[in-house]
């Protein structure tokens, strides 16, 4: 069996930098005892000023195997994903499992679970969204093999089935709060991709060879002509 690492991406390299240095900063204000950057970019549902960090808690990690393993889940399933739907389709899953699951669990937390385990805990890091493209890998190629643990070969599907086990045992007999929000990420990327309910899969959809986009492209490509112009000139498609 051979291995080969996929090229890393743009937006997985700004991603996988962005949080390496705030874990590095993060990691140096602790060890001080100066200050925590969890209550700044974590999303908490003790107040409504809070509400941005549904934007930035997703870069924001506190454990170096987690940051490790995230980033490898970005790195090999992200830049696949990334150099198939392009920049501009991959940000906007991206955006929209984030924002979507930083959203439910602060309202959830706020409104439904509070004063609960669920409804005190955090909700950061990468795992939202590397669970949310493992997710969605799955749901396009179920039957490629991923190394569980680095040695049994588990086929995509399955994987995935087995990480949505973990968590929902985690979240309901562990009281992990984060595992209710990687269970949203999860969700939402599923849904993103099963039933394209959002127009960034479905013009992903269109640009595959079976789509509608290829076949405007060959009918396009069948009116094209070769142009002889002159004998001392070189030919063209035209």
């Amino acid at each position: 069996m051979s291995f080969q690492a996929p090229a890393l991406t743009r937006v997985n390299k700004t991603i996988i930098i962005t949080v390496i240095v705030l874990f590095v900063i993060h990691s140096l204000g602790q060890a001080l005892g100066a200050f925590s950057l969890t209550p700044w970019l974590a999303v908490h549902a003790h107040s409504w000023m809070n509400f941005y960090t549904v934007l930035t808690y997703p870069f924001l990690e506190t454990n170096l195997l987690s940051v490790m393993f995230n980033g490898l889940v970005m790195w090999f399933l992200g830049s696949e994903l990334e150099r198939q739907w392009g920049e501009k389709i991959y940000i906007k899953f991206l955006l929209a499992c984030s924002l979507v699951t930083g959203i439910l669990f602060f309202l959830t937390s706020q409104l439904l679970l509070k004063g609960t385990v669920l409804g005190s805990g955090s909700l950061m890091g990468l795992a939202g969204l590397s669970y949310a493209l493992c997710v969605a890998y799955a749901t396009l190629y179920p039957d490629r093999q991923f190394m569980m643990m680095f040695a049994f070969p588990v086929k995509a599907k399955w994987f995935c089935l087995i990480m949505v086990g973990v968590e929902l045992y985690m979240a309901l007999f562990s009281g992990n709060p984060a595992a209710f929000g990687h269970l949203l990420s999860m969700g939402m990327g599923f849904l993103l991709i099963r039933f394209q309910t959002s127009a960034l899969i479905a013009a992903w959809f269109n640009q595959r060879p079976t789509g509608g986009g290829a076949s405007k492209r060959a009918k396009n490509a069948s009116h094209l002509k070769l142009v002889k112009p002159d004998d001392d000139k070189p030919k063209y498609w035209h």
